[in-house]
């Protein structure tokens, strides 16, 4: 609760600052307040159409801000309106051209759609101004592997190993890279360190008993 309340506040906080000030005509503070908490609470419910319309008002009392527009495409993601949460998080990006947060959520965005050129594209953006983002290299990296550049992809995942060793994401990323790219026997070597690190891991599993096998395939093992 106390979370939910410093974030309320930083909302308000960032209306004004990357907006227009609130004036008598439009909403006040209690106002957005409360706007904002019932979104929260209804996108923890998982309602996201009724937190996009708890937050109505405000986009239409403030429609250039940074903050309703970001709030407002990353509920559209989650609510599988793709276009719509372009709309809202290019408008926020244009609000803040360097908005490491907004260009994340376009990733994800862009995943959803597995439009893997824009998924490259976009990581890249992020990774001029933050080299080991971590959700911008993990999504180079698959982007990169959907689009069969398996050499690439092992590169970035060994670079984000180099600062994060023990990252099952990232090993889970090279030894599935590693397989693709016919490299059986370092595959397997990786998913024997996942699995010591994630023992329940079933991906670890299925790969392991792909790579170990003789069969030479570079089809990868269905995805439990």
């Amino acid at each position: 609760m106390k979370k939910l309340g410093v974030l309320l506040a930083l909302a308000v906080i960032f209306l004004t600052a990357y907006g227009l000030p609130l004036r008598a005509a439009d909403l006040n503070q209690s106002e957005i307040t409360a706007a904002y908490y019932k979104s929260y609470e209804h996108e923890r419910q998982q309602r996201y159409e009724d937190a996009i319309k708890d937050l109505s008002a405000v986009y239409r009392a403030y429609p250039n801000t940074y903050t309703v527009n970001y709030r407002m495409g990353w509920l559209y993601y989650l609510d599988k309106n793709y276009s719509k949460a372009l709309e809202h998080l290019n408008k926020a990006l244009a609000i803040s051209p360097g908005s490491i947060e907004v260009m994340n959520t376009v990733i994800l965005v862009h995943a959803a759609k597995a439009d893997w050129t824009k998924v490259e594209e976009t990581s890249l953006a992020v990774l001029k101004i933050d080299y080991y983002n971590l959700t911008a290299n993990y999504w180079y990296s698959h982007s990169l592997r959907m689009e069969k550049k398996y050499e690439l992809a092992i590169k970035v995942d060994r670079k984000m190993l180099g600062v994060y060793p023990t990252s099952a994401t990232f090993l889970q990323e090279l030894g599935e890279n590693l397989f693709l790219d016919n490299k059986k026997k370092e595959s397997l070597a990786v998913f024997s360190n996942l699995k010591i690190l994630s023992p329940l891991n079933a991906v670890a599993d299925a790969y392991l008993k792909a790579a170990a096998s003789p069969r030479k395939t570079k089809s990868p093992p269905a995805k439990p």
